[in-house]
Order: structure tokens, then C-alpha cells, then sequence
């Protein structure tokens, strides 16, 4: 609901935009769908789209607070995709009015300025709709994904050479250019905070097969249990890129946490980190947490690697010695991937408020429950829901299908909450 009242709000903006534009050129509506006033429009609005996805891609803190960055990341894939289609279209209308009119499209400074724009941002949007499928590694995707801050200046200087000093569209430009330019000093500024303060690799756990956790000293972080990181780790000389990951500690402990599966280049790396390593770590981020919601009845549902945050709300529930009845429902393929079942057994001894389910999908001789977590398992449990909030983490497909069976249960839309990526 965040996430539409930002678009109903932003589309509210283009609309007054379009309005005052229109009184401003003494256009009519109907002449702006002349291929060149149209073309110009989408220009216009294209350019403030592509702008948008600057805005929502910076990791700013007070806005990312109010929408968790996961759907923030979602929403710059819309913004950026709307903005190039809407360039795209520019282009083309404009190109096709020249040949109309005047028999040829006409090529200046300005119009290649635009032009290198827009092939620049289009082969980046096309890497990151298609990495994975070819397999380029996450690392080459963000770097060339970061070419849009020099390939988003060239449309602004492309805008400002047609832009008339003194119109709307050339103060218009100039607050782009100048927001820009801010977002691009924050980001700056943002690195240079944690490249000036690294934290400490203490301890390196092995939890399970292919399951470590890593243990960090440094400037103490003010997190709610179940926000993530964004990490960089120091390791032979060289820094990796950065990655995001669940806090898996709790505010209530001394060091800070994370537990990584091996599920790619980078996490197959995670065992090979040791003591003394240095990392840069940028948090707290996000709004998966039970913190955040006034209820006394929480259910949380985990696949695989997705109980990290559920663990660093379990141990805060438990150092802060909450009332919170809480159900946990974990399911992984087998026993193999139960990392910290150790302490979820003491949790359970010590805390009458705790009911933790174990499900198996693909281990037949496991005792306990087998299959997958569905609508019949959540109700064996759970026999009455109301008074509940249900929070869901794991695999993007897992997450989609819980969240499918939770809706067929008629369990409210504001009492589901999750956290997505999808890199």
C-alpha cells in the first residue's frame, strides 16, 4: 500500500507538471499528440523517471524506513523501465516527424549527446533484466550497471542545450541536475563513512554443510532485530562488491552476525574469510521486523537460509524475555540444512511462548513433518488466526507460494509481512 500512494502521489506531480506545461506553450491537449509535441513530452517525462530510479537506487535512510529497501529496489526497476520505454519513444517520434517533414532525421552535438544516452542506458537495462539467464557474475552486472551515473548526464546535457534559459523545462532541468548532483555526494559520502570505519572479522562458525556465520567487532550499529547489511569484506588485498545480507545477532548482543549459504560465487567464498579480515558494512536496512508491528501472536515461516532473520528475532525475544507467542515453521530438504538447531532447543526449553516446526521435503525417514508448508500445515498448528501476524522469508518461489496459501486463509494483506530480493 506504501509502495502505490508513492505512485499515485508521483503520478499526481507528472499530471500538475503536464498541466502547467501545456498552459505554459499555449498547447492544447489535443496538439501535444502531434508526433513532435508528443515526442518532446515523453521526453520530458522519460527523463524524470530515469531520474526517480537515481532517487530510489541511493539507499536513502529516511525513505527507505518508510518502504523497506527490497520494494524500494523493485520500484527503481519500474521507474527505470517506464523512463526507457518513454525515451525509447521519444526517439522514435521525433526521428519519424524529421523524416515526415523535412525527408531526413537531422544529427547534431545535442542529438548525439541524447543519443549515446540512450544506447548507454539500454544496454545496461538489457544486462539487468538478463544476467542471470547468461550467467554473468553479480559483480560485472553492478559494475556496469553503475555507468548509468555517466550515462544519465549525458541525457541531461542532452535536455539542457534544447532547453530555453528561463522556461519551465530549463528550471526544471536545473533542480534534476542539481538533485542529481546531490545524490551522487551522499552516495560518496555514505562510502567514505564506512571505508573510514571497518569492522573486524572475530569468528568464523561453521552452522552446518554449507551454512557459516561471521562474526563482526567495530562502531556499534542501532539495528531492530531482522533488519539486514550491506557488506564488504577485506580479504587478501582486494574488497569485494557489496552484498546484502540478514543481521542473524540481535541488538541485544555484543557482536554483529551474519550467516551465509553457499549459493553463489561470493557466499562460496564466505568459508575462506578469516580472523583479522576486515569488513564495510552499511546498516541497518530494512522493515522485517516484529518491532515495527504492534501484535502479541507472532508466526514466522522460513525456507532454508531465510530463518537468519527469524533467529535474530528469536534471540532478542529471548535475551529481552518477551511475551510474544511465537510459532516458527522452518522448512528445509533435510536434516543437513539445520543450521543453529542446537540453540532452537534451548530456546524451546527455556521459553513456554516458543513452538518451533520442523518440515522436510526431502528426507523420508524425518520423523516430524514432511512436504511443504502449506494452508493444512499452517492450520494443524494453528487453529485459530486470528490476533496473528505472519512474517515470510525464503526463496523467492517459496515466499510467493506461502504468501498465495496465507491469502486462500483470508489472513489480511497488512498482517502478511516479507522481504524479497531477487538480484
Amino acid at each position: 500500500m506504501k509502495v502505490l500512494r508513492f505512485r499515485i502521489i508521483f503520478a499526481c506531480i507528472l499530471l500538475y507538471f503536464l498541466y502547467v506545461w501545456v498552459s505554459m506553450t499555449g498547447l492544447g491537449f489535443v496538439d501535444i499528440l502531434n508526433l513532435r509535441h508528443a515526442g518532446h513530452l515523453l521526453g520530458v517525462l522519460g527523463t524524470v523517471f530515469l531520474f526517480m530510479q537515481f532517487v530510489l537506487s541511493a539507499r536513502i535512510k529516511k525513505l527507505e524506513a518508510g518502504f523497506g529497501l527490497d520494494k524500494m529496489l523493485n520500484e527503481h526497476r519500474f521507474y527505470g523501465r517506464i523512463g526507457l520505454i518513454m525515451v525509447m519513444l521519444h526517439f522514435i517520434l521525433i526521428a519519424t516527424y524529421q523524416w515526415t517533414e523535412h525527408g531526413r532525421i537531422f544529427f547534431n552535438i545535442t542529438i548525439l549527446f541524447g543519443i549515446m544516452a540512450l544506447l548507454g542506458i539500454t544496454i545496461t537495462a538489457a544486462i539487468a533484466s538478463t544476467y542471470n539467464k547468461f550467467g554473468i557474475a553479480y559483480e560485472v552486472w553492478k559494475n556496469i550497471h553503475l555507468l548509468n551515473y555517466i550515462f544519465f548526464p549525458l541525457a541531461l546535457v542532452h535536455v539542457f542545450l534544447r532547453a530555453q534559459p528561463g522556461t519551465l523545462l530549463f528550471y526544471l532541468w536545473l533542480v534534476l541536475a542539481v538533485g542529481f548532483l546531490t545524490l551522487i555526494v551522499y552516495r560518496l559520502y555514505r562510502i567514505f563513512q564506512m571505508r573510514n570505519n571497518p569492522f573486524k572479522v572475530v569468528e568464523v562458525i561453521q552452522e552446518a554443510d554449507d551454512i557459516w556465520s561471521l562474526f563482526f567487532t567495530g562502531e556499534k550499529i542501532n539495528y531492530k532485530p531482522g533488519q539486514f547489511m550491506l557488506i564488504q569484506l577485506m580479504r587478501n588485498g582486494k574488497r569485494s562488491s557489496s552484498h546484502p545480507f540478514t543481521i542473524s545477532s540481535s541488538p541485544t548482543r555484543e557482536r554483529v552476525s551474519i550467516t551465509p549459504k553457499e549459493l553463489g560465487d561470493f557466499t562460496a567464498t564466505i568459508k575462506d574469510t578469516k580472523v583479522g579480515d576486515l569488513a564495510f558494512i552499511d546498516a541497518p536496512y530494512g522493515v522485517f521486523s516484529f518491532l515495527n508491528y504492534e501484535t502479541d501472536e507472532l508466526v514466522f515461516i522460513a525456507g532454508g537460509i531465510g530463518i537468519t532473520p527469524f533467529m535474530s528475532m528469536l534471540r532478542y525475544i529471548f535475551d529481552k524475555q518477551l511475551k510474544n507467542k511465537v510459532t516458527l515453521f522452518w522448512a528445509n530438504k533435510n536434516e543437513s540444512n539445520l543450521c543453529f538447531r542446537n540453540e532452537l532447543d534451548e530456546m524451546q526449553k527455556e521459553m513456554d511462548n516458543l513452538t518451533v516446526v520442523l518440515v522436510m521435503s526431502g528426507q523420508e525417514d524425518w520423523p516430524g513433518e514432511q512436504g511443504r508448508i502449506n494452508g493444512e500445515l499452517l492450520q494443524k498448528y494453528l487453529p485459530d488466526l486470528e490476533n496473528k501476524d505472519f512474517f515470510v522469508c525464503g526463496p523467492p518461489p517459496m515466499s510467493r507460494a506461502v504468501r498465495a496459501e496465507l491469502e486462500k486463509m483470508k489472513i489480511p494483506s497488512h498482517k502478511i509481512h516479507y522481504e524479497v530480493f531477487e538480484l
